[in-house]
């Protein structure tokens, strides 16, 4: 069956902004709804006026870990990032995930549990106002470490000498599982890179390649590992990149043409940094790119389609249903978003050859008058930059090819992960028997793309179906209203047989979310068949 293994008890609390641990991959987002008042701008002007928020009177202090314990509640809270300790307590009501999901870190070291929900967050800018001081590491943990250490040695048997006996010492652990193989060829006109991935799941998206002048780094994803390619190259190659990927084997080759053909290498070059490393994804960190906006659109009246052209030499084809993180700094404090990567049109596909090239990313961004980043985003024009950072994300494409029916479940502006799906679905993948999506909103004039939706159904009247579902009043609406109930899944989603593979998808609000994914498995759905999109 497809779909991540995501059951209603995997989910977070409704504070929680961790991540769905669902399919081994990285955890989902979730964010809930702040007071009034409380939202990022606020907390950037509260910064702003000189109120002590370090609940020390700016001192500089060097915290030990059982001081920092003793701060452990909402209205004395304290924790440690990276070595220094904040005074999260007049954050709490600002923190997106809530506060019952920042008190989780209060007291002691956070960095792990920080690491896991949103790495690539600037935390230290954005608790900056709240810095206590250093975190003075007890010499008695220290010595417990050694004392750890030593006694596995002392434990193992020692001859009669006092040396140590290696045959009873255990081997080390692996470090991690071996890199795939990795060659190189060349023809008069062509360089070309090969790695075994042995992954059946790999696809051509999931290789990112940067150059500058000689300096080559590709970053290839194989399920939580990231294999490098770091070189400065002997002799230059062109921008038209080719990668292909054999389905079964998983086998990837990388076609470099060179910039001067019949020219014969005699090595790839110059070895760089991390070449041929191969480390968890999770611990790799993330890369920016600065995008120009070659095109935005009003997709509505309050959402705008945005096109970046990532730099010259950057080829990123972002996998379905993955985002990217929008960074910028706002009063010396790094905002960041993400946005899910959607295509320019879910009915003209000579609109997509620039996003099947890795060359553009299309963001589709609701605009919140009060939002800290949309405000700005709001007033930039064609040939402004945006900075992005590479894809992050969990759907699997194998997902939509072990499954015959797809029901998506929409609210608002969760409808962008759903654009790919469909597109993916009804244009290129056959195994795919129907399609449906259930798109909610307030008012008629809020539904995204609704023509081209409407033009979708009559091109495919066999395979898609949309159902629009209104929870605001209009006198003039004719079709569903109201909000998630069980009529809308048990009426749209197929029953279980033997012959029937399904996977249900949902993106929205967070109580959205969980209400679809709660009614999908008391319908009988498995977890297997689920996958939640958060954020």
């Amino acid at each position: 069956m497809a779909g991540n293994s995501l059951g209603i008890p995997s989910f977070p609390s409704s504070n929680s902004p961790q991540r769905i641990k669902g399919d081994g991959s990285s955890p989902a987002r979730v964010k809930v709804a702040l007071s009034p008042g409380r939202s990022l701008m606020d907390w950037i002007r509260l910064g702003r006026s000189g109120q002590d928020l370090t609940s020390v009177n700016g001192q500089v202090l060097d915290v030990t870990e059982e001081e920092l314990s003793k701060h452990n509640t909402q209205e004395d809270g304290w924790l440690s990032l990276r070595g220094k300790v904040y005074n999260v307590t007049p954050y709490m009501e600002y923190h997106p995930g809530g506060i019952d999901e920042l008190k989780r870190g209060l007291g002691k070291d956070a960095t792990q549990l920080f690491d896991e929900i949103h790495k690539w967050v600037n935390a230290e800018s954005m608790l900056e106002k709240c810095y206590v001081g250093r975190l003075c590491t007890s010499v008695k943990n220290q010595r417990k470490a050694s004392t750890a250490s030593k006694s596995s040695i002392s434990s193992s048997k020692l001859s009669a000498n006092g040396t140590i006996n290696l045959t009873n010492l255990k081997p080390p652990e692996p470090a991690g599982p071996v890199p795939p193989k990795f060659d190189w060829y060349q023809t008069n006109k062509c360089i070309t890179l090969v790695v075994s991935t042995k992954w059946s799941g790999m696809t051509s998206d999931m290789v990112i390649i940067e150059k500058t002048c000689k300096q080559l780094l590709i970053s290839i994803f194989i399920q939580d590992y990231t294999f490098t390619v770091h070189t400065e190259l002997e002799e230059e190659v062109t921008n038209d990149y080719i990668v292909k990927v054999q389905k079964d084997s998983g086998k990837t080759e990388i076609f470099l043409p060179k910039v001067q053909m019949e020219k014969h290498w005699s090595s790839l070059g110059k070895s760089l940094d991390n070449h041929c490393s191969y480390k968890k994804t999770s611990e790799s960190g993330f890369r920016q790119y600065n995008s120009k906006i070659i095109s935005v659109s009003n997709v509505n009246h309050d959402t705008k389609l945005f096109c970046l052209q990532l730099p010259e030499g950057c080829r990123m084809c972002v996998p379905v249903g993955y985002h990217v993180h929008v960074h910028h700094h706002i009063s010396g404090i790094e905002i960041v978003r993400s946005y899910t990567s959607v295509i320019p049109s879910l009915t003209e596909d000579k609109k997509l050859c620039d996003v099947d090239d890795g060359r553009v990313v299309h963001l589709m961004i609701k605009m919140y008058t009060d939002g800290a980043l949309t405000s700005w985003l709001n007033t930039l024009n064609i040939g402004d930059c945006i900075k992005i950072s590479n894809f992050d994300g969990s759907f699997n494409r194998q997902y939509l090819s072990s499954s015959h029916h797809l029901i998506m479940y929409a609210a608002g502006s969760g409808f962008t992960p759903m654009i790919r799906l469909l597109y993916h679905s009804l244009k290129q993948d056959s195994t795919i028997k129907s399609v449906k999506l259930l798109f909610f909103n307030k008012r008629k004039e809020d539904i995204l793309w609704k023509d081209q939706l409407d033009e979708l159904a009559i091109q495919h009247k066999n395979r898609f179906e949309v159902t629009y579902v209104l929870s605001g009043e209009d006198d003039t609406w004719t079709g569903y209203t109201g909000r998630i109930r069980p009529e809308f899944v048990e009426n749209f989603i197929p029953k279980s047989e033997s012959d029937v593979n399904r996977l249900v998808c949902a993106c929205g609000p967070i109580p959205f979310t969980k209400e679809v994914m709660r009614l999908a498995k008391e319908y009988g759905c498995q977890d297997s068949e689920l996958h939640a999109f958060l954020g």
